[in-house]
């Protein structure tokens, strides 16, 4: 499937299902002039489409056979393991959640979509800007309760966490840690990825006072260095 509008592309979207989901997401962003939208239904498809046209969200149908395994295949290629990943998921179900979640998804956007689906889908937009603003640092976190860890990579919407305790997907956790300017950032975060033996991805859930701000001109700064 390839939905294409007159006028200048600003998003392009891969979906990966065995369903025609035009009908489905008509009324959401993915409905709207400037976006290209693809539909595959192997993998082979995926990594030439991710390849050659350069999409910047994957959708993969829960319900798509092997989802989990599906996702990790696109987080190993070098076309698409940076690309902003979501599962599109019918009805709940937590364990298959968690598998798609600790294969490398970003997130769960249930089906139908909901009133706040348009705005869940936006987040995943600026995935691929962090990928690109992220920086590999070694700083050492204290969390609550206090374990010995490391921050790996960091991003304005969150962190690879190196740490020996086991977290868990979709696991809260909080943080605190010193920037090389000595600024002290705390706050709370959740476990998004299973990334062993690297690590485990965190996402930022909020960030006290001007620690944000703070990240950011950490990021920034290191760029230009």
């Amino acid at each position: 499937m390839k939905t294409s509008y007159q006028g200048k592309v600003i998003l392009r979207v891969l979906i990966c299902s065995r369903r025609d989901l035009r009908s489905e997401l008509a009324d959401t962003l993915i409905g709207r002039q400037g976006i290209e939208v693809y539909r595959v239904e192997k993998f082979a498809d995926a990594r030439l489409v991710g390849s050659s046209l350069g999409v910047q969200v994957i959708l993969v149908d829960r319900d798509f056979p092997s989802a989990a395994s599906f996702i990790r295949q696109l987080r190993q290629e070098p076309a698409t393991r940076d690309r902003s990943i979501a599962v599109l998921a019918r009805g709940s179900r937590p364990e298959t959640d968690s598998e798609v979640l600790a294969a490398g998804a970003n997130a769960i956007l249930g089906m139908p979509p909901d009133a706040g689906w348009d705005e869940r889908f936006s987040k995943l937009l600026t995935v691929p800007v962090r990928q690109q603003a992220r920086l590999l640092v070694h700083i050492e976190v204290m969390s609550d309760p206090e374990y010995p860890a490391a921050i790996l990579n960091l991003s304005p919407g969150g962190m690879l966490l190196a740490t020996h305790r086991a977290l868990q997907v979709g696991e809260e956790i909080g943080f605190r840690f010193t920037l090389p300017d000595k600024t002290n950032v705390a706050g709370r975060g959740r476990v998004a990825r299973d990334a062993r033996p690297a690590g485990f991805g965190i996402e930022f859930i909020d960030i006290e006072g001007d620690g944000r701000d703070a990240v950011l001109a950490f990021l920034r700064s290191a760029r230009l260095g």
